[in-house]
C-alpha cells in the first residue's frame, strides 16, 4: 500500500490536474493566476525510479508509455480521479502523517506509477512539454512542486552543511555563564545571555567548504551576509518577524558589507533573490553548484483550492518575488545537526548556528 503525507500525495494530484487541465497558468503576487498567460500542454513525463512514464493526448484518450508497456486510457477516468485525489488530501487536512488512498493507488497502478514521489535525485518532480504561444517553441521543462494543501515545504533543508560559526569577543565566559547558555531552551534566550555577559556573536566561517563556494558564486561577501540573516533569526523571538523579506530589510538598515546604497538600495535584496533562485532550481549545500539547473521550469504550486499555477523561470521578476516573500527560516534539529552550544576551540569560544528555510505557505 502506498502512504504518503498531504504534500507527497499533491504530487500525484498534480500529475492528474495537468493531464485534465491540458495547460498551466502562469501565476503573479498572491498566488494570483494570470488569466491570460498560459502554456499548452503536449506532453507530461513523469520520472520514476527505474524509467519514464510519458503522457500526451490523442482525442478525448490519454496516451501512457514507459518505454515498453503501451496505456490508453479515457481522459474522463482522469477527471474523477483528479477530484477523487484531491478529496481524499483534503479530508486529511486536520490529521498529521502519512494516510493512504486505495482508489488513486490502484488508478495510478492501473498505468505503471507505483510511487508518490517523483526520482528523489532530482529538483524537478514533473517534466513537461508545453507549446509557447510568443516563441512558437515547445520547450520541455522540469517543475518543482510545492503543494498548500499540506505543511510548507522547506526550500533549504538543515543539516550539518548549513552550519554558520560565530566566535565570542569581548569577554571569555565562566563555565557557570556557559551552562546556563547551553540549557537554555530558547535561541533568543541564549543570544541575550551572552550579551548580558557582556560578551557579543560575530561571524567566522561557514562550516561546510562546498556551501561557502556555493554561496560566493551569489558574491564574494554574501556568506557574511547570510550569516548575519541567520544571527538575527536566532536572536529573534517573534516569528511573525523571521521572514527572509523582514530580514533583509533589517540588513539593508545595517548594511554590514558597507556597499554604496545611495546608488542601488536593492543590493542585499538582489543577492537573496539570487541565492533563493539558485537554490530553488538546484543548488545544494554539500554539492558544488555549477547553475546546472535541474528545476528548468520553476514551481508548480498546488493552491489550497486545488488549482495549479506556476512561477516560470522565463518570468525571473515574477519567480524571484515569489520566493523572496514567501520564505522564512526556522531552527532545525538541534542534536542532529550539532548546532546550539558554546563551546571551547584552541582558546576561542564559539558557538554554531544553522540554516534552513521553509516556505511561508
Amino acid at each position: 500500500m502506498i502512504t504518503g503525507n498531504k504534500g507527497e500525495w499533491s504530487e500525484p494530484y498534480a500529475l492528474l490536474k495537468l493531464i485534465v487541465d491540458k495547460k498551466v497558468y502562469l501565476g503573479e503576487e498572491n498566488f494570483k493566476k494570470v488569466e491570460d498567460v498560459f502554456y499548452p500542454i503536449l506532453k507530461i513525463i513523469r520520472n520514476e525510479k527505474d524509467r519514464n512514464v510519458s503522457f500526451s493526448y490523442e482525442d478525448e484518450l490519454i496516451v501512457i508509455t514507459d518505454g515498453k508497456l503501451l496505456f490508453k486510457i479515457p481522459i474522463y477516468k482522469f477527471i474523477e480521479n483528479t477530484k477523487i485525489c484531491l478529496n481524499g488530501i483534503k479530508a486529511k487536512r486536520k490529521t498529521k502523517g502519512a494516510f493512504s488512498i486505495p482508489e488513486i493507488e490502484s488508478f495510478l497502478n492501473s498505468f505503471s506509477i507505483n510511487s508518490l514521489k517523483a526520482k528523489s535525485t532530482l529538483k524537478n518532480d514533473i517534466t513537461i512539454q508545453v507549446e509557447d504561444p510568443n516563441s512558437f517553441l515547445m520547450p520541455t521543462l522540469g517543475f518543482s512542486v510545492k503543494s498548500q494543501l499540506g505543511r510548507p515545504a522547506t526550500l533549504v533543508n538543515a543539516s550539518r552543511a548549513t552550519n554558520f560559526t560565530f566566535f565570542l569577543k569581548e569577554k571569555y565566559l565562566k563555565e557557570r555563564e556557559i551552562l546556563k547558555i547551553n540549557e537554555a531552551k530558547y535561541f533568543s534566550d541564549k543570544i541575550k545571555i551572552i550579551k548580558d555577559a557582556g560578551a557579543s556573536l560575530e561571524f567566522e566561517t561557514v562550516d561546510n567548504e562546498v556551501f561557502d563556494s556555493n554561496l560566493q558564486t551569489v558574491d564574494y561577501n554574501f556568506g557574511k551576509v547570510l550569516a548575519d540573516v541567520v544571527l538575527m533569526f536566532y536572536e529573534n523571538d517573534v516569528s511573525s518577524e523571521n521572514t527572509i523579506e523582514k530580514f533583509i530589510k533589517k540588513i539593508e538598515e545595517k548594511n554590514p558589507i558597507g556597499y554604496n546604497l545611495s546608488i542601488n538600495s536593492k543590493m542585499y535584496e538582489m543577492m537573496m533573490k539570487k541565492f533563493l533562485t539558485d537554490y530553488a532550481l538546484g543548488m545544494r549545500a554539500s554539492e558544488v553548484w555549477t547553475r546546472d539547473y535541474q528545476a528548468t521550469g520553476g514551481y508548480l504550486i498546488v493552491k489550497d483550492d486545488g488549482e495549479l499555477i506556476c512561477y516560470h523561470f522565463y518570468f525571473t521578476k515574477n519567480f524571484e518575488n515569489y520566493l523572496y516573500q514567501n520564505t522564512k527560516l526556522e531552527t532545525g534539529d538541534i542534536k542532529k545537526h550539532n548546532f546550539g552550544n558554546i563551546y571551547d576551540e584552541m582558546g576561542k569560544q564559539k558557538i554554531k548556528l544553522n540554516l534552513q528555510i521553509r516556505f511561508i505557505k
